[in-house]
């Protein structure tokens, strides 16, 4: 079968600047602050082999043949993040030097006819405000707008799009209750705080870009994930609403609502953090934004449990696909079609609250696919069956009149993946980075994503 795309239909790419960039060269020549991520890296043991970020695959000297190789395989959108440790000092002043890093980038980006679609805060947060109490600290959301303004007055020109936020739900639930991603603690109150904290500052963010350049597409980005019940009686009903509440719903609905959900509220009870009717007018920014971005790699089953206080726990399927990281992918009896379930399930909630149109901002597979050192091209057939499978799911949102405009693959090269570092298994790249020489090698991928972008028909 045939899916032609609509003519206007984008396919790109998505990475972001910290785990490419290496962060030991933009400390080296610009004098960037360290992040809290390479700090966590070297000191929590909670990353694999206490692997950092200080070299990522070098983005910042290999730039132009990265370029080149997008040009290649014909990308014409490309998704990227732009570092508030490299471009705002300690002292609150502007790195001059990193904003003329990226401009020489955007620029040669632009020239070579490939747009960009700048995320404003991809988990690069400078170790100096992590120690004042990072994403607890309102001083916090203070010194982002200050990055913000940064970027849109010197940088403005080359970006297409803005993406304020990258997953909210993983910068504060993620790190401050499950513990995994920096800085690593697990305390409920604190991770509400924080997502109150997030949102208030992606609300803030919007005014400032909005006064800057009245005419700027302005989005934000966020990770989905469909719940569902292990069984169908009711206590697995009621966990499955938990896990949605917990992930989805606590972040979309003061978005596209101006309310954080009640039923998570009565869940939550002492954890909720105290806030005004300004600070939810703040956050409700879904009508203005030009679009919501989706990030969505599996779906979750889920099943009553009375051994925590929000009521559900994960139920693993052993028979169930995987990636590499032991990532459940496909969700028997769902399938791939988790991915629509979501996009249906977000559009049908608040397309009357403003939702106009919705990006599939990253979907991609971890998957070890070494090279042999002998052949031109890595093969990892089965990213190619998980993304047919996903980008199906897309052009069927679209038959039933549900506005996706793009999708982005993650990601463009293997590199640094946070927690598991540079473990051979959690690779997502189409293209290969050998370590330590770091060469690029095309997968088949590739050149399959290649032919999509140039046909935009899936078969």
């Amino acid at each position: 079968m045939k899916c032609k795309f609509p003519d206007n239909f984008v396919f790109g790419v998505a990475d972001a600047d910290l785990q490419v960039i290496g962060e030991g060269f933009t400390q080296k020549y610009e004098g960037s602050e360290q992040t809290m991520w390479d700090a966590y890296a070297k000191n929590s043991g909670k990353v694999f082999e206490n692997q950092t970020p200080e070299i990522g695959i070098d983005r910042y000297s290999r730039w132009k043949e990265d370029i080149d190789i997008m040009k290649s395989m014909g990308i014409k959108d490309y998704r990227t993040s732009i570092s508030m440790s490299r471009t705002i000092r300690r002292d609150g002043s502007v790195n001059e030097k990193s904003i003329e890093w990226y401009k020489t980038y955007f620029k040669a980006l632009n020239e070579a006819g490939i747009s960009i679609s700048a995320t404003l805060y991809h988990w690069e947060l400078p170790y100096y405000l992590e120690e004042d109490g990072g994403w607890l600290n309102k001083e916090t959301i203070q010194w982002f707008l200050k990055h913000v303004k940064a970027v849109a007055e010197s940088l403005g020109e080359y970006i297409d799009e803005y993406f304020i936020l990258n997953e909210p739900w993983c910068s504060s639930i993620l790190s401050y209750h499950m513990g995994i991603h920096a800085p690593g603690k697990r305390n409920l109150s604190e991770a509400l705080q924080a997502a109150h904290n997030l949102l208030l500052a992606q609300g803030l963010a919007y005014e400032v870009l909005r006064k800057i350049n009245p005419n700027a597409r302005i989005s934000t980005v966020y990770n989905v994930s469909p719940s569902y019940p292990a069984t169908n009686n009711e206590e697995d009903r009621k966990a499955a609403k938990n896990y949605d509440g917990y992930f989805n719903r606590w972040f979309l609905d003061p978005l596209f609502l101006g309310k954080y959900p009640q039923d998570m509220i009565d869940l939550y009870k002492d954890h909720v953090p105290s806030f005004t009717e300004a600070d939810m007018e703040t956050i409700n920014i879904g009508k203005k934004l030009h679009a919501l971005g989706i990030n969505y790699y599996n779906g979750s089953i889920v099943k009553y449990s009375d051994d925590n206080e929000l009521h559900f726990e994960y139920s693993g399927n052993e028979e169930g696909e995987k990636n590499d990281l032991n990532w459940p992918i496909y969700l028997p009896p769902h399938y791939p079609e988790g991915l629509f379930d979501i996009l249906e399930r977000v559009y049908s909630l608040y397309k009357d609250f403003g939702l106009k149109r919705i990006y599939v901002t990253e979907n991609g597979i971890a998957l070890n696919t070494p090279w042999d050192g002998k052949t031109e091209i890595v093969d990892d057939e089965k990213r190619i069956w998980f993304l047919k499978g996903h980008i199906l799911q897309v052009y069927k949102a679209i038959e039933k009149k549900i506005p996706v405009e793009k999708y982005f693959e993650w990601t463009l090269m293997d590199n640094y993946e946070w927690a598991e570092g540079y473990r051979p298994q959690s690779c997502f790249g189409l293209i290969h980075v050998e370590r330590p020489s770091l060469q690029r090698i095309w997968k088949k991928s590739a050149y399959w994503y290649k032919n999509l972008i140039s046909t935009n028909t899936l078969e």
